[in-house]
């Protein structure tokens, strides 16, 4: 679990050898846009959360804020979730919070619920069409 809450984590993030280079790349874009669109600090306006292989329910919701997953699943719309092959990108706009840009590892690691959920969400597309 990585949770960057300001533009050094973010700088931290994408200089990290050991991070998956298309997570690194999503990390820069994302931070980049947040800082271009508001200057401020990236905690203010926007914060960035990554959900890993590994990560349980309560970690990942804690982090979060709001339960996306698990037993106390709160169903919170999501504005936006896109598919960047490795990882999916889930991002939340709620009243009055900074913007929640979570990208989920798209692999067999990573924890049920959430992974589902991004799933689901192209499956539902696809099956739609």
């Amino acid at each position: 679990m990585l949770c960057l809450n300001d533009l050094a984590d973010v700088a931290a993030a994408i200089s990290d050898p050991d991070l998956d280079t298309d997570l690194r790349t999503l990390i820069a874009h994302r931070g980049w846009q947040a800082y271009a669109d508001h200057p401020s600090h990236l905690n203010e306006d926007t914060r960035i959360v990554v959900v890993q292989a590994g990560d349980t329910p309560d970690v990942i919701n804690t982090a979060l804020g709001f339960a996306i997953t698990g037993d106390d699943v709160e169903d919170p719309p999501y504005d936006r979730l896109d598919d960047h092959g490795p990882w999916f990108e889930i991002v939340y706009r709620r009243r009055s919070e900074p913007d929640t840009v979570v990208f989920v590892e798209n692999g067999p690691g990573t924890e049920l619920g959430v992974h589902y959920l991004c799933l689901a969400h192209f499956w539902t597309e696809v099956g739609g069409r």
